[in-house]
C-alpha cells in the first residue's frame, strides 16, 4: 500500500510514454483545455503506477481512465460493481452498467468489493462530496440548514461507496466544486469521516484507512497537515490564493509555497474527449438523450476503438 500523504507531491504533469489517441505534441501543454478537464487530470495525478484505485462513476471514473491511459498504465481500476482491472471504454450512466467490466482481471460482486476495501486492500479511492470541513470530513447525505433531516433544505445523492471508501482505503481523494457555501466551518451531516474531530481519531476508532490526503476543486488542489487541516498546496492558473480564501469558511492554512497546479497536456486532454465523446460529465450535455441509439453507439464505439489504440500501445 502506498504511504503517500499530501497532495503536493503529486501535482505534477504526466511522463507521457504513449501519444493518447496519437494527438500531436501530447506532452505539450494544452491551449483550449476548460476548468473542469483541468480538475479531472488533477485528480488522475493522484493515482500512481501500479495502485489499486477504488473509483465511481462520473469524474472519479474519467480520471481513473486518463491515470491508466497516460501516467499509471499499471494501476487497477476497482469498481462497487465487483470488477477489478478493467479498462472501461468511457463514462457510464450508473455504476450497474456491465462496461465498467470490459476486460477485467477479476469480476466478483459488490459485496466482495467491500469486504477487500474493509481488509485495507485498495490504495487510493476517489469520491465526490456536497460539503467538506477543514479535517476533510464530508457531507453528501444533506444540506440541514433551518430545516430537519427528514425535510432538509437540499437532499444530496447520499453515500454511495465513500464512507466505505473514505474509512478504509489507503488514502482518499475528493473531488468537488469550490464554493463557499460548501467548504463550511461544520458540515450539516458527516457521511464520511474525513480526520474527524482531533488527531489520532480514526486510529482509535479502528479505520484501517488514511482518510483524506487531498482535496481537488475547480480552483485549487489542497493536501492535509500531520493534524489533519486541509492546507492550500496549489492554486490553478489564474487563480488567486485570496480567491481561494473567499471561497472557505474557516480561516484556511496555507503552504508556504503555494505553487500553480501544472496546465493539461494536450494527450491528456485528448485523452478526456475520447472518453466523454457526448460531452455528458465534462459539459453536462443531454447528447445521449438528444439523438438516436444508432447515432449514439457509433460514437460511442468510434472513440472506444482509439482507446484501444492506446492500450495496445501501452502493452506492446
Amino acid at each position: 500500500m502506498s504511504d503517500r500523504s499530501t497532495a503536493g507531491e503529486t501535482a505534477a504533469p504526466a511522463e507521457a510514454s504513449v501519444n493518447p489517441v496519437r494527438v500531436d505534441r501530447p506532452d505539450a501543454t494544452a491551449d483550449d483545455y476548460t476548468t473542469t478537464e483541468l480538475l479531472a487530470v488533477a485528480a488522475a495525478r493522484e493515482i500512481d503506477d501500479g495502485e489499486t484505485a477504488f473509483i465511481g462513476v462520473g469524474m472519479s471514473l474519467m480520471s481513473g481512465i486518463l491515470a491508466k491511459h497516460t501516467h499509471a498504465p499499471d494501476c487497477q481500476l476497482v469498481t462497487e460493481s465487483g470488477y477489478i482491472g478493467s479498462f472501461p471504454p468511457g463514462v457510464v450512466q450508473s455504476i450497474s452498467d456491465t462496461i465498467l467490466g470490459v476486460d477485467a482481471l477479476v469480476a466478483t460482486d459488490q459485496c466482495e468489493i467491500f469486504i477487500d476495501n474493509q481488509r485495507g486492500a485498495f490504495d487510493v479511492g476517489i469520491i465526490g462530496a456536497g460539503q467538506i470541513d477543514s479535517r476533510g470530513n464530508t457531507n453528501s447525505t444533506a444540506v440541514i440548514g433551518d430545516a430537519t433531516y427528514d425535510r432538509p433544505k437540499v437532499r444530496l445523492p447520499g453515500s454511495g461507496g465513500s464512507n466505505d471508501i473514505m474509512t478504509s482505503c489507503g488514502r482518499t481523494v475528493v473531488m468537488m466544486r469550490q464554493q463557499r457555501r460548501a467548504f463550511t466551518t461544520k458540515v450539516d451531516y458527516m457521511t464520511a469521516p474525513g480526520h474527524l474531530e482531533r488527531p489520532g481519531r480514526r486510529e482509535e476508532l479502528g479505520f484501517v484507512g488514511g482518510g483524506p490526503c487531498a482535496v481537488v476543486t475547480d480552483m485549487a488542489v489542497f493536501g492535509f497537515d500531520d493534524d489533519g487541516e486541509m492546507v492550500l498546496e496549489t492554486t490553478h492558473p489564474g487563480v488567486s490564493v485570496d480567491d481561494v480564501r473567499e471561497e472557505v469558511q474557516w480561516d484556511l492554512r496555507v503552504a508556504d509555497d503555494v505553487r500553480t497546479t501544472p496546465e493539461p497536456t494536450r494527450g491528456e486532454v485528448a485523452m478526456l474527449r475520447a472518453i466523454d465523446p457526448a460531452d455528458v460529465v465534462l459539459r453536462g450535455t443531454d447528447y445521449v438523450y438528444e439523438v438516436s441509439f444508432e447515432e449514439w453507439s457509433s460514437t460511442v464505439l468510434d472513440h472506444w476503438e482509439q482507446l484501444r489504440t492506446v492500450q495496445n500501445d501501452t502493452n506492446n
